[in-house]
């Protein structure tokens, strides 16, 4: 989940960053750091893992029917008459075209309960970015995450500046009746 909300993250803030800025005041943030550090993130992170976890439980039962199934089929083959046998054959094959199907489709519901979860979180975090950067006066902030940063002075690091006001925001958000 982390290593796709970065890349995207960190693509995200490059597209935003100002073409014009190449004088200006530089500063960065370490997206990464964030989201291990961001209650918020853990957050989601854990309504992720609760939401998954009954979607694995399905795909291994199907799993271990699946497996039972064959290696009922091949313990009992010679039981069968050869018609029956590719009966029983078939059944497999669809059983397995069955599986695939269902595994496919709780990939793809496990992308979009990934994106639904992170994409408030980017949002924060590129907005608490910009209004640091505009508060204070920079005119490029990058994601130091996404290897963009190879050096830079301390003070243009605004990670735990962002993590913090994100922390107010979402304890206002709490004590206003929000989240």
């Amino acid at each position: 989940m982390k290593s796709l909300t970065l890349l995207f993250l960190g693509a995200s803030l490059m597209l935003s960053v100002s073409s014009h800025a190449a004088e200006g005041k530089v500063g960065f943030v370490n997206a990464g750091s964030i989201f291990e550090q961001y209650s918020g993130a853990k957050e989601a992170q854990q309504a992720y893992e609760k939401d998954m976890a009954d979607l694995n439980r399905q795909v291994e039962t199907m799993e271990r029917d699946l497996q039972a199934f064959a290696d009922t089929l091949e313990a009992r083959k010679y039981l069968f008459s050869e018609e029956r046998l590719k009966e029983k054959q078939t059944e497999l094959e669809q059983k397995q075209q069955e599986y695939m199907r269902f595994r496919q489709d709780a990939e793809a519901k496990a992308a979009k309960r990934n994106e639904e979860l992170t994409k408030p979180i980017i949002q924060a975090i590129e907005d608490a970015s910009k209004q640091i950067a505009e508060k204070e006066g920079f005119d490029l902030v990058l994601d130091s995450s996404a290897g963009i940063v190879v050096y830079s002075k301390l003070e243009s690091d605004l990670t735990d500046r962002v993590l913090q006001a994100l922390e107010e925001t979402k304890q206002a958000g709490q004590a206003g009746g929000g989240q």
